[in-house]
């Protein structure tokens, strides 16, 4: 004898087992509600902007300046403690020269205030020449300038002839000064005068050279990755605005 079954408790209660309006049976497939299925969510419009694009390779482009402009410094900082202009094609006194004479011999020469290099002009063959006495600068006013040792070791070579660095002066006020030179150990020598950098500013354009050096590659890598990556997004920005004009009710 089969249990009886309980009332539901509310009106239109379905019993236990059946489903309730509107619920399919198991097995049976859904059916659409009184209105049709829900449409899909609507795909985002896709973004046209160029102004991110702009910003980014116009940031590149600026870092990619300042990487031209950190590397001119560069150079001529670089330029300005190598001995350039010492001696010319033919071995002689070079551009770069504010004064020159044999070995012995005695010249004049108008000089600015500044530290000034005193070259040794030999045969390009001769390892062994010096100036054994001592190489006198005097000032306007009959003062004579000591002759320091060259804190550094500078050579160079043109035309058959050798530059070697063997003291310097440092000239604090601007006039006409006179240079006497001893006689050199080697016969047909000739000192030139150059304005340089000395030792502090040696140094530090060396420094300034190698940290420049760094700070050109890292502009430059930094600003080439934003120039490239800004064109790209340009590119895909502008054929997203192309393909959202062409669109059916865009006008």
């Amino acid at each position: 004898m089969a249990a009886p079954q309980e009332p539901p408790p509310y009106p239109g209660q379905p019993y236990a087992g059946q489903p309730y309006p509107g619920q399919p049976y198991p097995g049976q497939p859904q059916r659409p509600g009184p209105y049709g299925p829900y449409p899909p969510a609507p795909r985002p419009a896709p973004r046209t902007s160029l102004v991110g694009p702009v910003v980014l390779t116009s940031v590149g482009a600026l870092l990619l300046v300042a990487t031209a402009v950190v590397a001119v410094l560069v150079v001529r900082t670089f330029l300005s403690i190598v001995p350039l202009g010492v001696l010319d094609a033919s071995g002689g006194p070079g551009s770069a020269a504010v004064a020159s004479t044999s070995a012995p011999g005695t010249t004049t020469a108008v000089l600015e205030p500044g530290y000034h290099h005193l070259y040794l002009v030999v045969p390009s063959d001769e390892h062994d020449a010096g100036l054994p006495g001592t190489v006198e600068l005097t000032g306007p006013d009959g003062e004579t300038l000591p002759a320091e040792p060259s804190p550094l070791d500078g050579t160079a070579s043109m035309g058959g002839s050798r530059a070697v660095l063997v003291a310097g002066f440092r000239v604090v006020e601007p006039g006409e000064y006179t240079l006497t030179v001893p006689e050199a150990t080697t016969q047909d020598a000739q000192v030139v005068l150059v304005r340089g950098p000395d030792l502090t500013q040696f140094v530090s354009g060396i420094f300034g050279t190698v940290g420049g050096v760094f700070v050109a590659i890292a502009l430059g890598v930094v600003g080439l990755g934003l120039t490239i990556g800004g064109v790209i997004w340009w590119v895909v920005r502008a054929g997203a605005r192309r393909r959202a004009a062409a669109a059916p009710g865009s006008a």
